[in-house]
Parts: structure tokens; sequence; C-alpha cells
């Protein structure tokens, strides 16, 4: 949950100045070492597909319309919003986020057996945030 949110936020961000002050160097170096340290690039592609079934439902509308749509979306992802072109910008918002000793602590968190761990099972964890958002959903469908 919490990496689609990042990425949901990402993407808005990238278009936009962030509010926070210039980063420096050493919040620069630390962000970027918090990136690699979360594995965010083995994780991004997997987060866009799940970006795009929330966006769009299964595949059960199998419309023309909703096929192009999928399509389209995926292809921008996988164009304009490929890795190697939101890294630097993923890098910045940390680093103009957080200090450079937040950035450090939120780092010893992610390298410790519990951030390990929340690293591990964030995709399940969104998966039945996923799952349970769509049963509250239909609850509520007339």
């Amino acid at each position: 949950m919490i990496r689609s949110i990042l990425f949901l936020l990402a993407l808005v961000s990238l278009g936009r100045p962030l509010a926070a002050q210039e980063p420096t160097p050493g919040q620069l170096q630390a962000a970027e070492h918090l990136v690699e340290v979360m594995q965010v690039e083995r994780t991004w592609a997997p987060t866009q597909e799940l970006t795009v079934r929330g966006l769009y439902g299964t595949a059960a509308d199998t419309s023309r319309f909703a096929a192009e749509s999928r399509a389209r979306l995926r292809e921008m992802f996988a164009t304009r919003f490929s890795w190697e072109a939101v890294r630097p910008e993923y890098i910045r918002m940390y680093a103009s986020l957080y200090t450079e000793d937040e950035l450090r602590q939120l780092t010893a968190f992610y390298e410790s057996p519990v951030g390990r761990k929340s690293l591990r099972i964030a995709p399940e964890f969104t998966a039945r945030t996923l799952e349970m958002v769509r049963r509250l959903m239909a609850q509520d469908a007339p």
C-alpha cells in the first residue's frame, strides 16, 4: 500500500516543483542510498501494473475502449514513467521532504529485520488492501 501511494504521489509531483527547499548534496546522496535499500527499482514495474489494474479494474472488462485505455497507460508507464526516467525525480522527492538525518534513519529502518520484512511483504499488503477496497465498494453498490 505504501509503495502504491508513493508511486501515485511521485506521478503527481513529476510535473510540479516541490514546495520544500533545494536539497543538499548530502540529502541527495542519502536519498539515493535509501531508494537503493528500499529496492524501488525492483518493484517499480509491478507497482505500475497494480496502478493500471486499480484504475481499470480486472481484465474482465473486454471492451475495446478498456483494452485500448489499459494499453495506452501501460505504454505511457513504459516510456515517460520508466524507472530510468523517474529515478532522479524520486530521489529528489525524498531528499526534498526529509532531512539528511531522517533519510539515514529511514535507511537504517529498511536495513533492519522488520524493515526488510515490510519491504518483502509490501506487494502482498498492497494486494490485500486493494481487495479490501473492492469488497467494501461492492457492499455499497446498489
